[in-house]
């Protein structure tokens, strides 16, 4: 062979080389071609987070333009959301419960779509902070039925008869107390007093007295 002259196997290894650099480009940009085909329209919109009263669970709410099945990677801090809740069938309305958490706790989320797809507000994670379950709400009693001619001395808010209930049966030991006497009707039975004991004075006390009759 002549000196100087590229041999048939140097030819044939460049040729090689050659198509595996293009054949490896083109596999790139086919590869991102799909990823970026697939994460088009599965981008969420409208997220909303709603904690519900018992302040152990929230409901994440959110939507997307073609259906896909999400992951919501949720924690106590923007930067360890390690906690997860899986959707379990691809849709674009969707609603996925968080639980258990605790109470009067500030949480943070973000919505992932496949394992690279991470969807956030912004670059900072969603949040919300559940209900306080230890937050009582008080209920002022009310009188069902008030006697004809009551004492308007009486209040609906005091526990008359000292046994650590405010109910109709306090209302009802005031006016007493003032001279005020409950109506009888022509059926023999009073307005105004508990005949069943249930410690509330109302339709169910008349019945009650009827049925005695």
């Amino acid at each position: 062979m002549m000196s100087g002259k590229i041999s048939l196997k140097t030819i044939i290894i460049l040729v090689i080389l050659v198509l595996v650099g293009v054949l490896g480009v083109l596999g790139v940009n086919t590869v991102k071609t799909y990823f970026s085909s697939a994460a088009a329209g599965a981008e969420p919109t409208a997220v909303l987070a709603t904690p519900n009263s018992d302040g152990k669970s929230a409901v994440v709410t959110w939507t997307t333009e073609k259906a896909v099945q999400a992951v919501v990677e949720y924690g106590t801090t923007p930067a360890s959301l390690l906690l997860r809740s899986v959707e379990s069938d691809s849709t674009t309305d969707h609603h996925v419960t968080l639980t258990p958490l605790k109470s009067g706790v500030n949480y943070y989320f973000r919505i992932r779509v496949g394992e690279d797809t991470p969807y956030d507000n912004n670059g900072i994670p969603y949040s919300f902070k559940t209900k306080d379950s230890s937050e009582v709400v008080v209920v002022q009693p009310t009188v069902a039925v008030v006697p004809t001619g009551s004492a308007t001395s009486c209040v609906q808010n005091k526990d008359y008869n000292n046994d650590g209930v405010i109910n109709s049966l306090d209302y009802l030991q005031c006016i007493r107390s003032n001279g005020v006497k409950p109506t009888v009707g022509a059926s023999g039975c009073a307005g105004g007093v508990d005949y069943n004991g249930d410690g509330t004075i109302n339709s169910l006390d008349m019945i009650k007295c009827l049925q005695k009759k």
